[in-house]
Order: structure tokens, then C-alpha cells, then sequence
């Protein structure tokens, strides 16, 4: 049965759709005064027929015409702002499905700021923050957007992110927030704080990642005895610190308009925030309710499924599901903000640290185990050497064992000395799944049952399969609804599944930025995938990886609705919007090879990607997303003609896209320059 509510809200949305039509159908024979006319550009609409016009009128918060030059002069007016675009392209709103909106504000306080640095340089900015702080012996220095998979280059003295941080503070206990949520870094003092499930603080060590801490093996990066080398992942940093406290963390409220202003540059007008702790959201709505929110927030709420686990490891999702409802129903009467969303993580990341000995291994869930490198790093060229692979079958491994069950410092170092790798080594990973895989399944089913919009990360390829095992469950279980369920990342897809996605209608929040070949970071990713005879063959095109990451032409054939995300500040606190379009569209890097191809999307599918697409996973398509008459005016005008570089074959100069002006619901919240046209 539907609600009373329900029943008044499809009521209104079908009163506004016949006004909506009625307003189309009398654009030409009744126009009014408009405040702004853009005429003389491009205009690219991504209404059904993805087409495109010269001019367009706004009038209070909508758009009253779209058509040619001609026909918009009639909306000039006393008091009209006319802006003669001249060959420059108006796009609708941008819409960032997967972005996490307060960090991309940068904070006072230790910030490297996602730059590259050594060990070496890594330990004396460390230490040059301790003193700039006077932090007395004893208190915590927490370090921002630390880039785990750029720079952090070993030497002679400093071979691990542990000794480097021990170094650059042997009196304070650091953390270093990675830029990308998920990686961590800490010091031997960081390390002993470490508390186990009775709440004691025990440490970390090669011990007790045997006893206490014997689940989170895997997140927690060790050198060849089995000792912690200061890297810490994924929710194991918070046996250190408590969650909440990393990058993603509330924002002071005077801060937040710098949100909308930072968003407004960049010309996006509504986001889906991909990790929001119900409690955060009320920052928000001060904004909301005063009017002063230029953008429209779905937020993707988050609740740990791991702290609603029984002893047998059963989810109490039901008790997930009254807390998520009490904030969805707090939330349904505040302009601009839709708390129907929830997040869930499959897994975590894909990057492992090849320049630790032995490497540390990705933990994202893949199908096929991570391979083990033989690794060298040359200390004066800078350069890394594949030197082989080591087989888990070998006679070599069958005695592997036995060294480490030794626990004997002597015999790990003899096999290493025999054999030419750890022991460690001989261990088979297929990476992690963030929670028990029944655990995902029930919570998935619950959220869908209880008409919330699911928003899963999944980056391996079992991952992958696991959040569509999970999604296709929920709706057998549930049934077909209107609900709008979407996966973040993707970055390996086997390819029997790109079917499943397609035939369950998922949306895919890819961030096209990152579709690209980089030699730092494609040397913490491809060597564990594929077995790469040296650096010179890493992007081999008949290897696994460089065939299936980010298939995003693939998936849409498929039948998925592909949707942009920019999941700053991940890699960079800035959206770029026209870099993820310019990527999507050449995935070129810097090596000149081309990342997979085959499965590079066009300008307007990308273009529809940022605007029609990413409305249609927010709920408001009827509103916003294209440039119609009738609908909101949210729009975004840009210097360049993106049509016009594709044309010319320059479709990396896409990246180089600045936003002129942004309007929200016809107001200007952004101008660059109010002389410019």
C-alpha cells in the first residue's frame, strides 16, 4: 500500500509533468522576459535526442527557450543579461555521483597535499610539521592526503614507511591519512597503541597479527619476519585510530560554503556524497533550509555492517535499517537534500607497495590469486626490476612453512639467502571482501526492501561478482522496484559479467580520470595481476588487466547506465569534470600507450554521463540534467567547444576546460570573470 505521502508526491510529479509540457508546447507562442539569454554558442542539451542549439532563455529558476539566436532575441528585455557566448559551449549542471564533498576542502594542519615524495623526503616534511606545530613529546601528528601510490621510493638508510616515520618523529605517534580512504601509515608509537577487541592496547606486532589481530593480516603491510612496516589499510587503521577521525571527517560549520563555492568552479550543481555518517549530514542542513545549499545532495549514508555482527557472524540488518529510516524520514522535508542513498564497501583497494621486500599485496577481492613479484629497486636510478615470479606449487614453497612456523629470524633469512625470495612470499591471496560474503548479501536485500538507493564499492573483479551475486538476490528476494542502485570504482570486470550489470539496471560511477597508464602507480597494480616479464612488458595487451579495467564501452553495451564520479580528494581534492571527460574519451597517458581501448566512450555518451545519466541515479531527471524548457536552470557555461577539439583530434585539450559561469536553479553562484561576456 502506498503511503499518504507517497500518493501526494506521485500526484505532484504528475501535475508537474503536464506544466512541463504545456510550458514546451507554448515556448514559441508566449515568451517572457528573461534575466539571462546566452545566444551565439554551442549548446549542448542531452535531452533524448542529444541535441544541440545556439541560444537559451532563463527566466526566475527555469529555462523558458531553447532554440537559435533568432527566436531568443524575443526573451530580451529591459533588464535582460544577454551573453554572447562566442563559440563557447553551455552544458546542463554537472552532476558528481560519487565525490566526498566535505574533504574537498583542504584543512589546516600536516598536508602533503597528494605530492610524490621519497622516504627520505617523506621523513623530513614529517619532521618540519612537528616543529612548525610545537607539538610537545607524546602527542599525535596526523598527516593529510598522503599518496600511497605515487613516490615513497625506498633508500639504503630508510627501506620502509615505518623507519621513515620512526625517524622523522621518534617522540610522537603519526598516522598518515591516505588520499584515497582506504591506505594508511603509522610508526613504531602509532603501532603500539593498537587496541584488540577486549579493548586492551597490545600493539601490533608479528605476535599479535598471529593472535588479536590475526583477522586483519592481510590489511596490514609486514616486512620478512613478520613485523608490521608501518602500513596500515582499510578498517585496520582503526584499531589506531577510531573511524571518524581520517580525512572524510566533519567539516568545522563555518567552512562549509566552501563546499558549494569549490563545486560551483567546476560547474557541478548536484552530487551523490559516497560516504556520509548520518551524523555529518546535519551540517548540511542549516544551509539547506536557509537557502544558501547551490547544490543538491544525495547522501550515500554509511553504517559499518561490522558492528552489527552476531557471534556467527549474522548481520542484524534490521537494526541497520530502523537507524538509516529515522534519518531518511528526518531529512524528507529539507530542500536540496535526499537521504535515500546508502553506502556499502565489497571490498577495498587494488594497489599494493611493490617497493617493499617482500611486497605488499593489493586487498581488493579478485578471482585469480595476486601474484608474487621478485622485486628490485635501484637506490641510484630510481628504477624497479621485475626479476621473476614466485610459484606457490614450487618444492621451494613446500618448504616455506616451515621457516616461518620457526619464527626463527636466522631460517627465514637461509631460505631467503637459498631461494632468492621470503618465505612470506609462497602465500596465495585473492584479496579481502570488507565484510562475510552473507553479511553483504543481507544487507544489500534489507536496504533494497526498504527503498534505499545502494551504493557499493567494488574495485577486483570478485568484488565485482560479489555486490551482483548480492543485487540480483535482493531482487528475486524483493522483487522489482524503483529503486536506484549503483556500483562505485569498477576498476576489473570479468567479462562474463558485463551481462548481469546490464540486466540489472545498475548505474556505474567510473572515475575517468583514473582510466589512464601511469608507470608509478601501474607498477602497484599490474605486476600482481599479470606475470610480467619485465617494466618494459607491463602493458602487454593480450594481459588480463590491461584487457578488463574499466570496461566502461563494454558495460554500456551491456545495458548499464554509466554515470561520472570524481571521488576527490582522491588523488587530487579538485572534481577536474573535463579531465575525467577528456580521459573517458582518450584513455591516454603519460607512457603513450592507451589503457584498454577498446572500451573508450564517446564525447556525448561521457558529456550524458555527467548530466541526464547522473540525474536520472539522483531521482530528479524530471527537474534537471538537460537543458529543456520547463526544467530547473542549472547549467554550467565552459570556454571551450569540447564538440569542436574532438573534431580536430585534440580531445586532450579537453582537460584543460575552465567553467566560465555556473547557475543554479537561474541564480549566478559563480562567475569567473563578469566582463567576460
Amino acid at each position: 500500500m502506498l503511503s499518504q505521502k507517497r500518493r501526494l508526491d506521485l500526484f505532484i510529479a504528475f501535475i508537474v509533468t503536464v506544466v512541463l509540457s504545456a510550458c514546451a508546447q507554448q515556448q514559441s507562442d508566449s515568451p517572457t522576459t528573461a534575466d539571462h539569454v546566452f545566444m551565439g554558442g554551442v549548446i549542448y542539451t542531452a535531452d533524448a535526442e542529444q541535441s544541440v542549439a545556439s541560444a537559451l532563455a532563463v527566466a526566475e529558476d527555469r529555462i523558458v527557450y531553447v532554440g537559435d539566436d533568432t527566436g531568443a532575441a524575443d526573451y530580451v528585455g529591459e533588464g535582460t543579461r544577454v551573453h554572447q557566448l562566442g563559440g563557447t559551449m553551455v552544458l546542463p549542471g554537472l552532476h558528481d555521483m560519487h565525490v566526498h564533498s566535505m574533504a574537498i576542502v583542504p584543512r589546516p594542519g600536516c598536508d602533503l597535499d597528494s605530492a610524490q615524495y621519497t622516504l627520505a623526503e617523506l621523513a623530513e616534511f614529517v619532521a618540519l610539521c612537528i616543529e612548525d606545530e610545537a607539538l610537545p613529546a607524546g602527542e599525535w601528528l596526523d598527516v593529510t592526503q598522503w599518496s600511497f601510490s605515487n613516490g615513497n621510493q625506498p633508500d639504503d638508510e630508510l627501506t620502509t614507511l615505518r623507519q621513515a616515520l620512526d625517524k622523522a618523529a621518534p617522540n610522537h605517534p603519526i598516522f598518515l591519512w591516505g588520499n584515497d580512504g582506504h591506505h594508511g601509515a603509522v610508526n613504531s608509537l602509532a603501532l603500539q597503541q593498537a587496541v584488540n577487541s577486549q579493548g586492551e592496547s597490545v600493539g601490533i606486532s608479528a605476535q599479535t597479527l598471529e593472535s588479536d589481530f590475526a583477522e586483519f593480516r592481510e590489511t596490514i603491510g609486514v616486512d620478512e619476519y613478520g613485523e608490521p612496516n608501518g602500513e596500515i589499510n582499510e578498517t585496520a587503521r582503526y584499531l589506531i585510530k577510531p573511524a571518524g577521525q581520517d580525512l572524510f571527517g566533519p567539516l568545522p560549520a563555518e567552512d562549509m560554503p566552501k563546499v558549494g563555492e569549490l563545486l560551483a568552479a567546476s560547474g557541478i550543481t548536484s552530487i551523490l556524497d559516497a560516504f556520509m555518517a548520518p551524523q555529518d549530514l546535519s551540517l548540511y542542513r542549516p544551509l539547506a533550509e536557509s537557502g544558501d545549499l547551490t547544490y543538491r545532495l544525495a547522501a550515500a549514508l554509511y553504517l559499518n555492517p561490522s558492528e552489527y555482527l552476531g557471534e556467527q557472524g549474522e548481520l542484524d540488518a534490521s537494526s541497520m535499517i530502523v537507524e538509516l529510516e529515522a534519518v531518511r524520514e528526518a531529512y524528507e522535508e529539507v530542500p536540496y537534500i535526499d537521504a535515500s542513498f546508502a553506502k556499502i564497501f565489497v571490498d577495498g583497494v587494488i594497489e599494493g607497495n611493490p617497493f617493499n621486500d617482500p611486497p605488499t599485496l593489493p586487498n581488493a577481492a579478485v578471482l585469480e590469486p595476486y601474484k608474487q613479484p621478485r622485486l628490485a629497486f635501484d637506490t641510484d636510478t630510481y628504477s624497479l626490476e621485475i626479476l621473476g615470479y614466485v610459484d606457490p606449487e614450487s618444492d621451494e614453497c613446500a618448504l616455506a612453512e616451515q621457516a616461518l612456523a620457526s619464527q626463527d629470524e636466522g631460517a627465514v633469512a637461509a631460505f631467503r639467502a637459498e631461494h632468492g625470495f621470503f618465505p612470506r612470499q609462497c602465500r596465495s591471496s585473492r584479496g579481502v571482501l570488507e565484510h562475510p560474503e552473507q553479511a553483504i548479501h543481507d544487507y544489500i536485500s534489507a536496504l533494497d526492501a526498504a527503498g534505499f538507493n545502494v551504493h557499493a564499492h567494488a574495485i577486483g573483479d570478485r568484488a565485482v561478482r560479489v555486490a551482483l551475486d548480492a543485487f540480483e538476490a535482493a531482487k528475486e528476494a524483493n522483487g522489482e522496484n524503483a529503486n536506484r542502485h549503483s556500483l562505485g570504482h569498477i576498476q576489473l570486470v570479468h567479462p562474463e559479467d558485463y551481462a548481469r550489470v546490464g540486466e540489472l539496471g545498475l548505474s556505474l560511477a567510473f572515475t575517468y580520470a583514473w582510466i589512464t597508464t601511469d608507470l608509478a602507480y601501474d607498477l602497484t597494480v599490474m605486476p600482481f595481476i599479470d606475470q610480467v616479464g619485465s617494466v618494459d612488458d607491463l602493458y602487454s595487451k593480450d594481459a588480463y588487466y590491461f584487457q578488463n579495467a574499466y570496461p566502461a564501452a563494454g558495460l554500456k553495451a551491456a545495458g548499464a547506465t554509466l554515470v561520472a564520479g570524481s571521488d576527490a580528494p582522491v588523488d587530487t581534492r579538485d572534481p577536474r569534470p573535463f579531465v575525467n571527460i577528456a580521459q573517458a574519451v582518450t584513455r591516454a597517458g603519460e607512457t603513450g600507450e592507451v589503457l584498454n581501448a577498446d572500451h573508450a566512450i564517446d564525447l556525448v555518451t561521457t558529456l550524458d554521463a555527467y548530466t541526464i545519466n547522473g540525474a536520472r541515479l539522483f531521482g530528479h531527471m524530471d527537474k534537471t540534467g538537460s537543458l529543456e524548457v520547463g526544467k530547473l536552470a542549472d547549467l554550467a557555461v565552459i570556454d571551450q567547444d569540447l564538440f569542436q577539439l574532438i573534431e580536430e583530434g585534440r580531445a586532450h585539450e579537453i582537460s584543460q576546460t575552465e567553467v566560465l559561469m555556473t547557475l543554479f536553479e537561474g541564480r549566478v553562484i559563480f562567475e569567473r570573470d563578469s566582463t567576460a561576456f
